[in-house]
């Protein structure tokens, strides 16, 4: 990542998280007793700009005592319509995204290109994810948070549409690159406002929720690669139309935050990112393993898995029966690991299930025979899809409310570092030992993430954290 300018998004990511605690005392008046703008009173749903930079909004003593009724009803009738906007917007958008991440193997491999161009191809799409941390932060504090998902949501169907159309390995890797971009960009804004309401005690079942409506989306995209043909551009117009239709929910829905403007913006120096990752290291030490080996493990699956399933046989077919199965598998534990998370130090379960990850990956690689893809693939997915969600609550429970935002998008980026690495060594490992070497380097890197996991359970009496609070969260 040195190309990338690091300081630069940081302080990116610092001034959002100051501009949303600004905007919330702003927008709904002070402490001390200003009057309230009386254009914000519309936007009192949970997608307002402090509610989605992390903060809780003011009482409404004037305006609430004038008019409690319309209170009551944007709490009750408004939230909800403000919220389920933005999630079905965001399941169109992976739907879309989950057609599009299993096409883009199948048409590389369709043009000839060996499996190690497909796994740089696709390393290309995190790259982006890094890129879209030092680029995102600032547009979004230029033009909002909706305005935001839109231009992107619009940018990656034309993406789609043009990666449909070329055929060069670079312009595919150039097309591949900016939706990843794109798609950070959106994560950012929906993952920032999640941590940055939640309370500690149900980050677990609400992010659990989350991920839950993402692999749903994601899986339920797999079957479309049944219509048409196969690897057509059909398919790569469909994943556009996805993308197009997301905007929808998003804009009819209420509460879109307004910008204000504030001189005082740059009052707190902002830390550089080499500070902040130092001070990780001493809060939650598995964060930076955590996250990139996570990172090694989901990218493998979504780029390379496809490569595997074609390798050994399956049609086009079977390959997205068995991808949609799959993905569509990874939400059932979501919220049951969410709860029990809730229940059990994170830290002891991202343990537990990076062993059992590094046990069904090594059947995987030992025994190449349909059933046992079948039944020991569903079981890794379900395993292994629950662990980037346990290591970023444990972190974010550590964390103050004021930087949850900021360390959101660093933790993106670490996990982005990940996935942009993994593809091309496991790709590599592939072309040396057969397509098998993929659940290898899974094994592999489910076992230094138990290590990681042990190694910050045997330095958690020494944290910071847990001193002040005195137990482990």
């Amino acid at each position: 990542m040195s190309h990338l300018e690091h300081e630069n998004a940081n302080v990116g990511a610092n001034q959002l998280a100051r501009d949303g605690d600004i905007r919330g005392n702003e927008i709904h008046g002070s402490d001390t007793g200003e009057e309230h703008d009386a254009s914000a009173v519309g936007r009192t749903g949970p997608l307002n700009e402090a509610a989605l930079l992390g903060r809780k909004t003011p009482p409404w003593p004037d305006s609430a005592a004038a008019n409690p009724g319309h209170h009551a009803r944007a709490d009750a009738s408004g939230t909800v319509r403000a919220l389920a906007g933005l999630l079905f917007g965001l399941a169109l958008l992976v739907a879309g995204n989950g057609l599009f991440q299993t096409l883009i193997p199948l048409r590389i491999l369709q043009s000839g290109y060996s499996t190690f161009v497909t796994g740089l191809i696709q390393s290309s799409y995190y790259a982006g994810f890094i890129l879209g941390a030092v680029v995102n932060r600032r547009l979004i504090d230029r033009i909002g948070q909706h305005r935001t998902f839109v231009a992107f949501s619009a940018a990656a169907a034309i993406l789609a549409l043009a990666f449909g159309a070329a055929q060069s390995p670079w312009v595919l890797g150039g097309v591949r690159l900016l939706t990843g971009v794109a798609f950070m960009g959106l994560y950012t804004s929906v993952e920032s406002w999640l941590n940055g309401t939640v309370e500690n005690e149900k980050r677990g079942q609400v992010f659990g929720l989350y991920a839950a409506i993402n692999y749903l989306a994601m899986g339920s995209g797999q079957f479309l690669l049944n219509v048409g043909a196969g690897t057509g551009a059909q398919q790569f117009s469909m994943s556009a139309a996805l993308f197009a239709a997301a905007v929808l929910p998003v804009t009819l829905m209420e509460g879109w935050p307004a910008k204000v403007n504030d001189a005082n913006l740059d009052r707190v120096p902002a830390r550089t990112w080499k500070e902040s990752l130092r001070e990780m290291m001493v809060v939650a030490p598995l964060g930076i393993p955590g996250c990139v080996l996570t990172g090694f493990i989901y990218s493998n699956f979504y780029a390379l898995m496809p490569v595997y399933l074609q390798r050994s046989g399956f049609s086009t077919e079977e390959l997205a029966t068995f991808m949609g199965v799959a993905l569509i598998g990874a939400l059932l534990p979501q919220f049951p690991m969410g709860r029990l998370s809730d229940r059990i130090d994170r830290r002891r379960l991202v343990l537990w299930t990076a062993l059992i990850s590094a046990v069904l990956s090594l059947v995987l690689f030992c025994l190449n025979f349909r059933i046992v893809t079948w039944c020991a693939t569903m079981a890794y997915v379900a395993v292994t899809f629950t662990q980037y969600g346990l290591v970023v609550s444990h972190v974010q429970d550590r964390t103050e409310s004021h930087l949850r935002v900021a360390v959101s998008a660093m933790l993106l980026v670490l996990f982005s570092l990940g996935g942009m690495t993994g593809p091309t060594l496991a790709s590599a490992l592939m072309t040396l030992i057969g397509p098998s070497g993929l659940f290898l380097f899974n094994a592999l890197s489910c076992v230094l993430l138990a290590l990681s996991a042990r190694h910050a359970l045997r330095l958690s009496a020494r944290t910071p954290a847990d001193l002040h609070h005195g137990q482990t969260p």
